[in-house]
């Protein structure tokens, strides 16, 4: 079906053997070397036998009547989406009329892929990787005559090499499992999959982007508007977005109505999902060596370049100018950590800088907090947001994608139209002046996330656009 490539023997290899920040600058060189083969890739999707759209499905409908509902993902790392793949799935499996599962390309390649995996336990679907690439070649050729193979591979063929190695084995997991409704999440992962539904003749397809367009971002690849562009093209395959702002942006980036998409909001689990106790707390700031009256503005994210950690820093270096007692916590990992904290230092706040890594309950994390900062300079509906409001933790929020969709503005914190440092300290410390507004939040912030972004609300609308009842 396809060729062995010394590119896929490469990555696995690296993927094994190198550590992170090695593995992101190959990443990174591939990337760019591939942006410049722009032009190439379009004259090669330009030749493709069948579009998209036209292509002829190996099955019927009716052959997928009874399949399980799929979820398919990369992995489950300790993202946003990962949390909302976690919710639906743990929402869904409850349902006794409906076999459900995950599919995935990376569980167990290392822990960080594997960190929501523990909150399936219990789980009664099946959350596993796609078979093996050996595995679906047998299947394809066992299933599919020579002229469909032949198809499937020209039409394939102007896309990247790994691309077309994930369509294949979901497109085997597809013709085996017979799913009546592929869900896919995010854009790589999300168009291969996609695209292996809509060849195989799945039924009900729907791809969740998130965020706004890939082209933001340092993962961003030339095929993924091509792709978008004719999946965009199929009338019949549901196009996501989990806020407003990121589905215009996406409209915009693909040049199609924005009413092409669908917005449906994240769901927050509320069960559960509590202000920790004062002795919790006070455990955690004597954790952190951090005084029991001490102000503490602090935040959950990835250290990477779209949520702007350094500028997150400055904020904080204005912020101890004016209240020189105040202390800084940041919950999570990633490769721009270690910048943050030389920063820190640098402007004289080391001390009262902290950095204690990821935190499997962020109730309990953001509990600590007085004030939830957030600087990213791309977002769809950031999580972490809401989990703070749901707390009664006010937010103070750069103005990015949909995140002011996930505050409600003066009632359960502010978004700031400005990166300026001094400005958004400004906001920081007027709110800490003000410990009876703060107190309102309270109340205000739970209501505002259970009206706006609750499970049940998110778990009916899916249902409804799996074409599925709701009880």
């Amino acid at each position: 079906m396809t060729r062995w490539s010394p590119t896929s023997a490469l990555r696995t290899i690296a993927r094994r053997t190198l550590p992170i920040s090695a593995r992101n600058r190959l990443i990174g060189f591939y990337f760019k070397r591939e942006a410049r083969l722009k032009q190439a890739i379009k004259k090669r999707f330009a030749r493709r036998p069948v579009p998209l759209s036209r292509y002829p499905a190996i099955h019927e409908a009716a052959a997928f009547a009874d399949g399980p509902v799929l979820l398919v993902n990369n992995a489950l790392a300790s993202g946003g989406v990962e949390r909302q793949v976690v919710n639906t799935l743990r929402a869904l499996g409850q349902r006794d009329d409906l076999s459900i599962g995950l599919l995935c390309l990376r569980l167990g390649f290392s822990p960080d892929l594997d960190f929501f995996k523990p909150a399936l336990a219990g789980f009664r679907g099946f959350a596993r990787n796609a078979m093996s690439l050996t595995d679906a070649e047998l299947a394809l050729r066992s299933t599919l005559q020579d002229s469909r193979l032949s198809t499937m591979r020209r039409s394939l063929a102007w896309m990247p090499a790994d691309i077309q190695e994930e369509i294949i084995r979901f497109a085997a997991e597809f013709l085996v499992l017979k799913p009546r409704v592929v869900h896919a999440w995010q854009d790589s992962v999300g168009i291969s999959a996609t695209y292996a539904a809509k060849i195989v003749g799945v039924p009900r397809i729907l791809i969740s982007s998130r965020n706004v367009r890939p082209t933001n971002f340092a993962w961003y690849r030339p095929y993924m508007e091509l792709g978008y562009s004719e999946i965009a093209s199929c009338p019949d395959i549901v196009m996501i977005n989990n806020s407003i702002a990121g589905a215009a942006d996406y409209a915009q980036w693909l040049n199609i109505p924005t009413s092409r998409l669908v917005v449906k909001r994240n769901g927050l689990d509320m069960t559960g999902h509590r202000r920790a106790t004062p002795d919790v707390v006070s455990s955690l700031r004597a954790r952190f060596n951090i005084p029991e009256r001490a102000e503490i503005v602090g935040s959950v994210f990835r250290f990477y370049g779209e949520k702007r950690p350094l500028l997150w820093v400055e904020i904080a270096r204005e912020v101890a100018r004016r209240r020189p007692e105040t202390h800084f916590v940041i919950f999570g990992e990633g490769p721009l950590l270690q910048d943050a904290v030389a920063a820190a230092r640098g402007y004289g706040i080391g001390d009262r800088f902290h950095v204690p890594g990821k935190i499997d309950d962020v109730a309990v994390g953001v509990s600590l907090f007085d004030i939830f900062l957030l600087t990213s300079e791309f977002e769809g509906t950031p999580n972490v947001v809401l989990e703070a409001s749901a707390v009664g933790i006010p937010v103070v929020a750069t103005d990015a994608g949909g995140t002011a969709e996930a505050i409600d503005q003066d009632v359960t914190g502010f978004v700031v139209h400005s990166v300026d440092p001094s400005v958004l300290a400004d906001k920081i410390v007027d709110l800490l002046s003000k410990p009876s507004w703060r107190a309102n939040v309270a109340t205000e912030g739970p209501a505002f996330v259970e009206n706006r972004f609750g499970m049940s609300r998110m778990i009916a609308e899916t249902l409804q656009l799996y074409k599925l009842p709701t009880a």
